[in-house]
């Protein structure tokens, strides 16, 4: 707890007050000499205190002070006038006499009592509504930063997808890249298909699936470019993998036709013509 919190506890109230423990009035002095400002709290607490006190006191009727006089003269007489007892006086049976009890002192409170009990419960509230704020003002801070930091998150991504979108459009752009649109073979759903763009600098194939099924359980597709008639192993990939973005394949340094196949998970040396899905050859320029 640093000092602020320390003044804001609500126990330099309850130290000029008068209401703690000798250890934890040992404390607040302790408190006192370290830290000028805690000395200072105390010091206009209690100047509060006893301004409301004189802000709030009644001063006494003036008829008060003869009636004080006159009662105060009035017992003078009487103890005066008291003679002394005699022998025969004191030789007489004692008289019993039933004391009636005596009128109950009206307990009160001093005016500088009340004003500090007014006092410590103002602060008291002061200090909660102030404790509460603060607890707000905490819990918006925190909002506000998750939710900055999830912004960040999110512009890293679209910082991420704008790059590679720049770099997709690049490559279809490059005078040196050459399409080949992969269709549906025959007995295979015409709607599928998939694209491949074959950069003649790079020599990179970069795939683009437009529609193919999900593989079965331990099945992938696997790419291949065929190139004097010979299929040349171009990887595996899912049917999702492509899209956001185009898919960076294997190198070929020139090609006839692309084709994909369904293989088991990893892929194979050499393709299985019967789980053939799509084909394609270049577009004419």
């Amino acid at each position: 707890m640093n000092t602020k919190e320390y003044i804001e506890s609500g126990v330099i109230e309850t130290y000029v007050l008068g209401m703690l423990t000798d250890a934890e009035a040992s404390e607040v002095k302790q408190m006192a000499q370290k830290h000028p400002e805690v000395q200072q709290a105390i010091d206009e607490m209690r100047a509060s205190l006893e301004g409301y006190a004189t802000a709030h006191s009644v001063a006494p009727k003036p008829e008060w002070k003869d009636e004080i006089l006159a009662a105060a003269l009035a017992a003078n007489n009487s103890q005066g006038q008291k003679s002394t007892p005699t022998k025969k006086d004191t030789q007489q049976e004692p008289v019993v006499r039933t004391m009636a009890p005596a009128e109950n002192k009206k307990s009160g409170f001093s005016p500088i009592a009340i004003a500090a009990s007014v006092a410590l419960l103002i602060s008291l509230g002061y200090n909660a509504m102030q404790y509460q704020s603060i607890q707000d003002k905490e819990e918006k801070i925190s909002k506000t930063q998750l939710r900055v930091a999830e912004l960040e998150s999110e512009n890293e991504v679209m910082v991420a997808n704008f790059k590679d979108a720049q770099s997709n459009l690049a490559v279809l752009r490059d005078a040196g890249t050459a399409t080949f649109i992969m269709k549906a073979i025959e007995g295979r759903d015409p709607q599928y298909r998939a694209d491949v763009h074959w950069n003649s600098t790079s020599e990179i194939v970069y795939l683009d699936v437009k529609a193919l099924p999900d593989a079965p359980e331990g099945m992938q597709y696997q790419l291949w470019a065929l190139k004097d008639g010979k299929p040349i192993d171009m990887g595996v990939f899912d049917a999702d993998d492509t899209k956001e973005n185009l898919m960076a394949m294997g190198k070929v340094p020139g090609a006839d036709a692309f084709a994909v196949t369904l293989e088991k998970a990893g892929g194979v040396p050499s393709p299985t013509i019967e789980r053939m899905y799509v084909y394609g050859e270049p577009v004419a320029g």
